[in-house]
């Protein structure tokens, strides 16, 4: 049995999540998942690597429903070192500058898939890790195989947490925490975004934040311009006296990201901006006691609508969400939002 020397978690997790994709795949009749997007081979693999920051080669994880046939990795030949990361012991390497897909047809027909169901990541919110020709190509070589969207039992599984999961997110949260205060520790009149932001990610690195291809960031907008913008990346703006500042984003721990908004005034805010802050808080608290077991997205959502409705404020909603799961990606299933976007197309 294979060593785990630099897994983020022990091999039990794994087998758990396996186990517990190997039950949605009967639910679905899907005989076995062939997974390429990042977050995915990493959650049920455990493997680790930069290389994903690299669009040329595929990374692969095959994982079976039934649990008597071992899954595979499969790798170009520089990453062979690196599949000591993951708890899977079948590992397939190819040289790094030939076709993958091969490799891939022939692992899968020698496990017996040549006329299965193959799930892959075809639905709302995944990404292939490999090319629409690569793809094509694939389904070329495996004709009497059936390829079906498995976005939905994968998005099943990781909604999940499992209590090792939950104490990353937790760290994580904990981390983002300490790198806010840093910062608002430091802000003044005459610093810039980008500075802000530096001292606040440093802060998140030093205390643990993990170093990788999901980096610890905060978009951030300050000023009365600059707020007009979302999802700002920071620049050489100068932070004057009077100045709201918005922070949006966390720290990343062994993959599992935080994502929360914390705001700050440098000065004295007025009794307008207060009210507003308040009633925000009092939305936020709403939607928190909503949470309970037979709820839906929905029902969050509206329940924090309410109280800006109850405020006259209903009418100035921007946005058709008021929060979102969360886990290896910033983004994740269930959406806490109108019940338009509680049906997500699979």
């Amino acid at each position: 049995m294979k060593e785990l020397i630099w897994s983020d978690f022990p091999k039990e997790e794994y087998l758990e999540r396996w186990n517990r994709a190997s039950q949605l795949m009967e639910e679905e009749n899907v005989d076995v998942l062939l997974l390429t997007q990042y977050e995915n081979v990493r959650y049920f693999s455990g493997y680790l690597s930069i290389l994903w920051l690299s669009k040329f080669r595929p990374l692969v994880t095959i994982l079976p429903k039934d649990q008597s046939i071992p899954p595979s990795i499969i790798l170009p030949g520089q990453e062979r070192g690196n599949s000591l990361t993951s708890w899977i012991d079948d590992v397939i390497i190819y040289s790094d500058q030939v076709d993958p897909i091969p490799y891939i047809s022939e692992c899968l027909k020698k496990k017996g898939f040549s006329r299965a169901t193959i799930g892959a990541e075809l639905g709302f919110g995944q990404r292939l890790g490999c090319t629409y020709h690569q793809f094509g190509e694939l389904k070329a070589r495996l004709p009497d195989a059936q390829f079906v969207s498995a976005t939905r039992l994968i998005q099943e599984a990781r909604m999940h947490k499992s209590p090792a999961e939950v104490e990353c997110l937790r760290k994580a949260c904990e981390i983002s925490q300490k790198g806010v205060r840093a910062g608002w520790e430091a802000l003044q009149p005459g610093i810039t975004e980008r500075e802000l932001v530096s001292i606040m990610v440093s802060t998140m690195y030093r205390e643990g934040a993990e170093a990788g291809i999901s980096p610890s960031l905060y978009a951030i907008r300050a000023g009365r311009r600059r707020n007009k913008i979302g999802n700002a990346l920071p620049t050489d703006t100068v932070i004057q006296e009077g100045d709201f500042v918005v922070v949006d984003g966390g720290a990343c721990y062994k993959g599992y990201v935080c994502d929360f908004i914390r705001q700050a005034f440098l000065g004295n805010p007025s009794k307008d901006q207060l009210d507003l802050f308040n009633l925000t808080v009092k939305a936020n608290d709403a939607a928190i006691a909503s949470i309970k077991p037979g709820v839906t997205g929905a029902d969050v959502y509206e329940a924090t609508v309410k109280v800006f409705e109850q405020a006259g404020l209903g009418k100035f909603s921007q946005y058709n969400i008021v929060g979102h799961g969360i886990g290896l990606e910033i983004h994740e299933l269930p959406w806490l939002g109108e019940e338009t976007w509680c049906i997500v197309p699979m």
